[in-house]
């Protein structure tokens, strides 16, 4: 369940859509006929070959801020036009290449700099490093000294005040567990977990920030609102009412997050609605968040039907292996590939999206030719719907070594809880058939195919 909102392109306003339309046609062809797609999109991994991946093309950019919101913090740095823009620069680097302690102790100066553009975004950038690091309680103490007209009911500073002073830890019976791996409707990857003892089925979500459930899970698994104070959940469809929550015990195969953060939701929120197969709405029991994925190394195995879970330790690097990081947060996972020419593309990764899609920046960077299209699905008792939009084809990119041929992807205009303007989603439907590998500890996201 991605918590950022996003819509076709044919849903944009005009004067943005003619702009999107024009920017795209400055780098590649269109044919005016559209094409008809049956297919649903797909991102197929192929056989790493070493040496044969693209290098990082040199790119420069006018401003700091234009470098920074392409998340080129290197380019954004030697181009800044102050020491509290390079600072901010050093900070953001050494956050998203999993430094934090180095992070934390270079944005929290900046947080009184005397640029206001700079400040507001060290604000941003030092709640972005405190959520990762769990530590709502020093979260709280800066959102109440720090001086604010209104406090958003969505933000992480609000969400710290209702977490203040709960300490949570997770835990490894083995190194490496083994739990049965299901699909939604939709794709999204299932697997059974345990809430104060009581099996129930939850999603893994990349794209949720912190562990879901509704309240007819909580009351039967005896969890208890922590204050009475209604918060907001942003997702796709809009704002969602929720209560903040601390789980005593959840438990995914053989690790256990004792005292676990959450969000209870109604039963009717947390529904996923497949527009698209006109099928009723299917109930989901909770959501497993990027809160507690970040502290596994998880692997989404299609090809048997399973998830493993690894505790996480540093990658030994070998001799011709690419262990470079590719993975990072910021708000919002980001990985990082290259198109064929070496432009850096930038996704979300959001397991709990149906699919992957793209923006026009995708189009952009990779010259991919798109066109204008045609969405037909097949419903029940032989009907169909029909819908248009603007799509890429094929495009390839790299995520190091391996290639990924993006397939039928639909361009949005989608906008991301960060400060970089991203180009996309890679979504539940990306290493189906394959296999997964999600390691924050160490920045790697790793796709095999069948």
């Amino acid at each position: 369940m991605a918590e950022h909102s996003a819509q076709y392109l044919r849903h944009a306003p005009a004067t943005r859509v003619a702009v999107c339309v024009t920017t795209l046609l400055a780098t590649s062809c269109i044919t005016p006929k559209p094409l008809v797609v049956t297919a649903r999109p797909a991102v197929e991994a192929s056989q790493p070959h070493p040496g044969d991946a693209p290098h990082a093309a040199v790119r420069w950019y006018e401003t700091f801020w234009k470098a920074l919101a392409d998340v080129n913090v290197q380019a954004a740095w030697i181009v800044a036009d102050s020491r509290e823009q390079r600072k901010l620069a050093d900070a953001i680097e050494a956050f998203m290449g999993g430094n934090n302690a180095e992070a934390d102790s270079i944005v929290v100066p900046l947080l009184s700099a005397q640029d206001s553009v700079v400040r507001n975004a060290a604000r941003i950038t030092y709640g972005a490093i405190l959520t990762a690091e769990g530590n709502w309680t020093r979260l709280a103490f800066y959102a109440d000294s720090a001086k604010s007209e209104s406090r958003d009911a969505a933000g992480v500073e609000t969400w710290a005040s209702a977490f203040r002073g709960v300490s949570t830890s997770v835990s490894f019976a083995d190194s490496i567990s083994v739990v049965p791996l299901d699909r939604s409707r939709s794709g999204v990857p299932i697997v059974p977990v345990r809430v104060n003892g009581i099996t129930r089925h939850f999603w893994l979500d990349t794209g949720s920030s912190i562990t879901i459930l509704t309240s007819d899970v909580a009351d039967a698994s005896h969890v208890e609102g922590v204050n009475g104070d209604t918060l907001e959940l942003v997702t796709s469809v809009g704002r969602l009412p929720t209560q903040a929550a601390v789980v005593s015990s959840l438990k995914v195969g053989g690790v256990t997050v004792t005292n676990a953060r959450a969000m209870i939701v109604s039963p009717g929120a947390l529904q996923m609605r497949e527009v698209s197969s006109g099928l009723m709405p299917q109930t989901i029991d909770g959501v497993i968040g990027f809160d507690v994925i970040r502290s596994l190394d998880l692997t989404i195995d299609d090809v048997n039907d399973r998830v493993i879970i690894r505790k996480p330790s540093p990658r030994a690097s070998r001799k011709g292996d690419d262990h470079a990081r590719n993975l990072s947060w910021y708000g919002v996972p980001i990985v990082t590939l290259l198109s064929e020419t070496g432009a850096a593309v930038h996704l979300v990764l959001d397991t709990g999206a149906e699919e992957t899609f793209g923006t026009p920046g995708m189009a952009t960077k990779t010259h991919a030719r798109w066109r204008a299209a045609e969405r037909r699905t097949v419903q029940g008792f032989g009907g169909s719907k029909s819908e248009s939009g603007i799509v890429i084809p094929s495009v390839r990119l790299y995520l190091g070594d391996t290639p990924l041929t993006f397939k039928r992807i639909f361009l949005y205009e989608a906008r991301y809880p960060t400060i970089f303007a991203l180009d996309g989603t890679l979504g539940a439907d990306v290493g189906r058939g394959g296999i997964v590998r999600i390691d924050m500890t160490n920045g790697r996201l790793d796709i095999r195919g069948k």
